[in-house]
């Protein structure tokens, strides 16, 4: 009898050792965060549902959305690193780790001087068929730290109809973008132009913008031309051709505004170009267009790393490897508006507008301060909004703010 027992015991041992050599592997289930699926139909929901759907419940993807407020989505990623770095044991601590996690492009940095990221390999991800800019943000202290997944670059949307029916052109300069902004809200009772300016990152993103569009640079904010850019703005809200309510829009805020058929001009990410074609949209059809914004985007997008807490590397980095692939990306820029990594893609007729607007992007600073010095420069950034008089003084003391951040202060 006690033979037998000793032969089940070794059969069984048998049958279940390859399960546990392979987890042991780092094959296993794991858990993906990204921020709330904003895109039309949940189309992140759809692609991991795909992934489940081809593979077994030994590498089943958990789908986790965070805040979507971006801030808060940077804060809870950390708090859940910092949590979890250095246990003793992280296998025991397997189903509290974000095993891959989608992050901003200005991310990167801290999270890798952290310790909080696995190094991955360049040639695993073939990163070099990638955006060489977007490829730039997931880089730190000379390693690669993630994988672009999602390039962003803003792009300006206009109403098609109502320029038509001025014989006016979509705006390709900031003068003409005043102009036409200024004459046409009043004239049709709608707000003149839309962008991001509550207290989050889209008032940095669309400062630097502005900046840049009349030649200045945002590292040095204190120059004449980066003031212009900032004054630009500032004396948009004040003549009222960008309405106070736009000092509190994010992204959705100002995609509703102007689906809803209330401005001439927004500012936005791809995303929302299939949400202005839903049947609920007041704009849809010929009614929108959309062209590069009048001077560089800021490259925004989302980077996929893979968690050192994690004890599935293999499934996360083929997990991710999924998300990156041409089918995949193909599929959420037809389905989400979403402007792939990959430079290949750009080929398509679809995507010549995009790629426009993508290869003339600029990067933020890329640096592990950077959400300090990100977090003074909105708040001083939204004072000079308001307080036009007060652009001069607030873009000198931002200037110190940002040598600081430079010297690691």
């Amino acid at each position: 009898m006690v033979r037998v027992l000793a032969a089940v015991v070794l059969l069984l041992t048998a049958c279940t050792s390859p399960v546990e050599d392979e987890a042991t592997e780092g094959v296993g289930p794991i858990t993906f965060v990204d921020g709330v699926d904003t895109s039309s139909d949940r189309q992140v929901e759809r692609v991991v549902a795909e992934w489940n759907a081809r593979h077994s419940l030994l590498q089943e993807v958990t789908f986790k959305e965070m805040s979507p407020a971006t801030d808060i989505h940077r804060a809870q990623l950390m708090a859940r690193s910092q949590d979890l770095a250095g246990v003793p044991d992280p296998s025991a601590h397997a189903a509290q780790c974000y095993d891959v996690m989608n992050m901003d492009v200005v991310w990167t940095a801290a999270f890798a001087a952290g310790g909080y990221l696995e190094p991955l390999d360049p040639a695993e991800f073939d990163v070099d068929s990638m955006h060489d800019e977007a490829v730039r943000t997931a880089r730190y202290d000379g390693r690669l730290w993630a994988v672009p997944w999602r390039v962003d670059a803003g792009l300006l949307y206009y109403r098609a109809d109502l320029l038509a029916a001025e014989d006016e052109q979509p705006p390709r300069t900031w003068p003409d973008l005043e102009r036409l902004a200024s004459e046409l809200g009043p004239k049709y009772g709608i707000a003149g132009y839309v962008g991001q300016f509550a207290n989050h990152e889209g008032v940095v993103v669309n400062a630097m913008e502005a900046i840049w569009a009349h030649n200045g640079d945002p590292l040095h904010p204190d120059t004449p031309d980066a003031e212009a850019g900032v004054r630009a703005l500032a004396d948009g809200f004040a003549d009222g051709w960008i309405p106070q309510a736009a000092f509190e829009y994010r992204e959705e805020e100002s995609r509703r505004a102007f689906q809803d058929g209330n401005a001439v001009f927004m500012r936005n990410w791809p995303y929302v170009r299939p949400w202005l074609d839903r049947p609920e949209s007041n704009v849809r059809g010929s009614k929108w267009g959309a062209v590069p914004l009048p001077g560089p985007s800021a490259l925004g997008g989302w980077n996929l790393a893979v968690s050192r807490c994690s004890v599935h590397q293999q499934t996360a980095r083929e997990f991710i490897r999924f998300l990156t692939g041409a089918d995949t990306q193909l599929a959420l820029f037809r389905l989400a508006g979403w402007a792939p990594s990959l430079k290949a893609l750009y080929r398509e007729p679809e995507l010549e507008l995009l790629g426009e607007a993508v290869l003339t992007a600029r990067t933020r600073p890329t640096s592990a301060y950077y959400d300090e010095l990100a977090s003074v420069m909105r708040v001083l950034l939204r004072h000079a909004l308001a307080n036009p008089d007060s652009v001069e003084t607030m873009m000198r003391t931002l200037a110190d703010r940002v040598r600081e951040a430079e010297d690691g202060r």
